[in-house]
């Protein structure tokens, strides 16, 4: 049986279904083995493809193999510098990514198919391949040896890759605890204040633990937890009264969650403190962040 394309983008069209396949499977089944197997592709084939067949829509001057190569070079290219302008102009999470490359995908493969259409057919970049049913009558005994063991193999690493594709993988456990700045940055903290003056902070923390965490969350002054003592519960504003002193909350955060407050504090006596903060899992310290604050009279 003899296969060609040439008259009909089959590729690109093949490239356009699967990529809407994949946007189906991660809206509907977004765990499933199925988004592993058409996200490799989908990131480190078909961008560059596209870009390929929109650039070179003749048969020469590439042949398949240089095709393939440069597809996969491309693509691996295109994806970080697809993300690099997300960060500017968006954000870099699922949904920009996915948008961003899948219009990518969309708007090259069209811009390819039109390019085909404007050249004559016989020049058109196709692909041809025969497909025949094997003599196996005509194979000596060796023969027959190497295909039994080249499909053994084949099954087998068929398998294998079904194994590693569906089995479940627990990645890094851990949790990210952050402080921002007045501006909504890693910056610009409140360390010089008037006596009662209020600072603003933001406090997050985002939960990789792979699963459901209970934390408590604790903000005060003072150096060391344990010589720490509670005066209530972190609120939106609140008043530090002085040095080893602290406000505290429970928060539970299911994996991937993200959870951030906005605090607004002030310091009621002048002197040179440490803001600190802790993040408590069963009761012991997880994780502290901590900056220095020099508070004076007005």
């Amino acid at each position: 049986m003899k296969v060609q394309i040439r008259e009909k983008p089959w590729d690109l069209a093949v490239v356009t279904i699967l990529t809407m396949v994949l946007l189906m499977v991660i809206y509907l089944v977004p765990e499933s083995a199925a988004r592993t197997v058409l996200g490799l592709p989908y990131l480190l084939f078909f961008p560059g493809y596209v870009l390929i067949s929109f650039l070179f829509p003749e048969e020469e001057p590439l042949d398949k193999i240089e095709r393939i190569a440069l597809s996969f070079g491309l693509s691996i290219a295109i994806t970080p510098l697809v993300g690099l302008l997300l960060n500017y102009t968006w954000e870099i999470s699922l949904v920009p990514l996915l948008t961003s490359i899948s219009m990518f995908i969309f708007a090259f493969s069209g811009l390819a198919f039109y390019r085909r259409r404007t050249i004559p057919l016989e020049e058109v970049f196709h692909i041809e391949f025969e497909i025949n049913k094997p003599d196996w009558k005509s194979y000596d005994l060796i023969d027959k040896a190497l295909v039994i063991g080249t499909v053994i193999l084949l099954i087998a690493s068929g398998a294998l890759a079904v194994h590693i594709v569906t089995t479940p993988r627990t990645g890094e456990r851990f949790t990210e605890f952050y402080i921002l700045g007045e501006g909504g940055m890693a910056d610009e903290y409140p360390n010089d204040l008037a006596v009662n003056e209020n600072g603003r902070i933001t406090i997050g923390a985002i939960n990789r633990e792979h699963e459901t965490t209970d934390y408590t969350l604790v903000m005060g002054l003072g150096n060391e937890f344990e010589n720490m003592e509670s005066i209530g519960t972190l609120s939106d504003n609140i008043s530090l009264p002085g040095n080893n002193t602290y406000f505290e909350r429970d928060i539970t955060l299911n994996h991937t969650e993200n959870w951030n407050m906005t605090v607004n504090f002030s310091v009621e006596t002048a002197g040179l403190y440490r803001l600190k903060l802790f993040l408590l899992r069963d009761g012991e310290v997880y994780r502290d962040l901590h900056y220095t604050i020099v508070v004076r009279d007005e």
